[in-house]
């Protein structure tokens, strides 16, 4: 045993020996020199996080008092305080909450809107990107109104959800580019009341599912914008909460609405936004204890390594220009907190700091905060087992 040993100590020595002296013979070059090993190029560092800024505002009707403003004092007069904001923004959203047609019916006095074309001019100044037009006013001028509204925002380069040409394709999601990032955009309304839109989620949500399911296969973040609630109400109905969280069950990462004319709180469910009513944005109500003239600007960031970011920056809709400014502080600071008392009863914490308010979301554990696509009829059986606990 001692032997075998003692040559397997020798072996092994010798063969660090040889390996010692192969590491320093000069490597040949081409020309007959010998050339020192070359050294392995570093690793590259990996890329950045991928990252988008959406801004998204409230309603936007341009009848009415403030289409008689833009004919007295142009469409930069509604909107000149604000637009640089919005600019900055990699995609900025609204609802356009009006026809924008020379032809259909038109009682503005009886909220049947029918807007201008050439005030299409008011979204580009805003620099805004895409509209919502799953709302109850997009039909208001007819078929025609719509057709024209759909031709003008063509023409303007504004994308739309929510209403198409062919009706069977108004829940079809819209994409776009920014920074890396495709976006999903898909609209719908959901109101108990009789209306005009190509784009409705049904009783069961069905179709509200199939369309963020195949929105979630195509694309990094689903946006759904949701026209429902109750008009002047300040928080969400049991309905726009399940509807809410039905689409989230189905792949949605965030979700903006409106409708009711006011601000409602913001939730987070499974790691996503949910701002249940943006309120106004330009607009020609009076104001009212409600703050129905009291809004703001949502700044969403998305960064696929940090989660979701929203900043609020209020505003304030004054009938002399009837498009938004910023508030005076108290009037901004007033706006603040209710927006964190709103937020507050949804369980979502709202910081303030500097004249804005601040909401972070970390994200998920899963790779970019993604959840993975889910079919419709999962959301619908997930649903029901929420109606039935």
């Amino acid at each position: 045993m001692r032997n075998i040993s003692l040559y397997t100590v020798v072996a092994v020595l010798t063969a660090a020996l040889c390996w010692t002296m192969v590491r320093h013979i000069p490597v040949a070059s081409t020309d007959g020199t010998s050339a020192e090993p070359q050294a392995l190029p570093p690793t590259p560092a990996p890329p950045p996080p991928r990252q988008v800024t959406i801004c998204a505002v409230g309603d936007v009707m341009l009848d009415r008092n403030v289409g008689r403003a833009i004919q007295k004092n142009g469409c930069e007069s509604i909107v000149r305080q604000v637009a640089g904001k919005l600019r900055a923004a990699d995609i900025t959203f609204t609802n356009l909450e009006c026809p924008l047609s020379t032809v259909g019916a038109h009682s503005p006095s009886n909220c049947v809107f029918r807007a201008k074309p050439e005030t299409v001019k008011v979204l580009t100044l805003l620099g805004v990107d895409i509209v919502s037009l799953a709302n109850n006013h997009t039909l208001d001028a007819g078929r025609e109104g719509l057709l024209q509204t759909l031709e003008h925002l063509d023409k303007a380069g504004v994308l739309y959800c929510g209403a198409a040409r062919r009706q069977q394709a108004a829940s079809q999601p819209v994409y776009l580019h920014a920074r890396g990032v495709r976006v999903a955009f898909v609209a719908f309304t959901d109101l108990s009341f009789a209306h005009g839109s190509y784009s409705k989620v049904a009783g069961d949500m069905h179709n509200l599912c199939e369309a963020v399911s195949a929105a979630r296969e195509l694309s990094d973040i689903v946006v759904v914008s949701l026209h429902w609630g109750e008009e002047y109400r300040q928080t969400p109905t049991q309905r726009q909460r399940q509807v809410a969280h039905a689409a989230i069950d189905a792949g949605a990462d965030l979700i903006v609405g409106h409708h009711p004319h006011t601000l409602e709180g913001i939730e987070i469910y499974k790691h996503r936004p949910i701002l249940y009513s943006m309120g106004n944005f330009i607009f020609d109500q009076r104001d009212a204890p409600d703050g129905r003239m009291e809004s703001a600007v949502f700044d969403l960031t998305w960064n696929e390594a940090a989660g979701w970011r929203i900043q609020i920056t209020p505003v304030w809709i004054a009938r002399s220009r009837m498009g938004p400014q910023w508030p005076t502080s108290a009037k901004r600071d007033k706006i603040l907190r209710r927006i964190q008392k709103l937020s507050a009863a949804l369980g979502t914490d709202v910081q303030l700091q500097g004249g804005c308010g601040y909401v972070t979301i970390p994200p998920t554990s899963q790779a970019a905060g993604r959840l993975p696509p889910a079919s419709a009829r999962y959301c619908n059986s997930l649903y029901t087992q929420k109606e039935q606990s």
